[in-house]
């Protein structure tokens, strides 16, 4: 079932995340450092419930990544991304993204229904289920919101410019993103970013996005035109 959500520009996306980094930090008492603690802010500041386990046997969907119940508060990120800390971090975020950015409309709506329910009687399922390669517009306002939650811009540029200075021009850098080919130059500055700016639960793959996103590197070959 798709989540029919309103348009929000990149940057009420990007105002959310910051602000619950904020409040994160009202709670903590000082403002969160890289890498951000996205399961003390899941736990602790909104009071949910988080747990691991198989979801893709739970619901019968072998490409589910994480699901949250509404109901419940609570959110299970599926066993199989146990052990790699990019792409738990990053679907944690994005199961925090559906929960401040989607609840409201899904809890006005009265859509919390047992949506994998096997019976009439049986308990509700998770009203939000996150599977592997989905592109709908909830998916990547979740998306898109993670990326600011963990990787706040005034973090990003600060380690970039430890690294590099001004924002790298790479060589062809669209049409090779474009063809699918590995661009060793930006893997690269991610991997260096990642480390000199302590984004140690990011993945190299987010990172990258993340510094096209931020203008950090550029097409040598068109320097003045977006590669988003």
């Amino acid at each position: 079932m798709e989540l029919k959500v309103p348009f929000l520009a990149d940057r009420q996306l990007e105002s959310a995340a910051t602000e619950l980094l904020r409040k994160y930090a009202k709670w903590k008492g000082a403002p969160p450092r890289p890498p951000i603690p996205v399961d003390d802010l899941v736990e602790g500041l909104l009071g949910l419930s988080l747990s691991i386990g198989d979801l893709r046997t739970l619901l019968g969907k072998n490409d589910v990544l994480g699901a949250t119940w509404l109901d419940d508060g609570h959110v299970m990120i599926d066993s199989s991304l146990e052990g790699n800390e990019g792409r738990f971090s990053f679907t944690l975020a994005h199961e925090t993204g559906h929960w401040v950015l989607h609840r409201p409309i899904i809890e006005m709506e009265k859509v919390t229904v047992p949506l994998f329910a096997r019976e009439p009687n049986a308990k509700p399922g998770p009203a939000i289920v996150c599977r592997d390669g989905q592109r709908d517009s909830a998916e990547i306002q979740a998306d898109r919101f993670a990326a600011y939650l963990l990787m706040p811009a005034t973090d990003v540029r600060a380690a970039a410019r430890l690294v590099s200075g001004d924002p790298l021009a790479i060589d062809r850098l669209e049409a090779r993103r474009k063809a699918g080919e590995l661009v060793p130059e930006l893997k690269s500055l991610a991997a260096e970013v990642i480390e000199r700016g302590s984004f140690t639960n990011v993945s190299n793959q987010a990172m990258q996005i993340r510094l096209i996103a931020l203008k950090l590197v550029t097409d040598a070959s068109h320097p003045q035109q977006s590669l988003l």
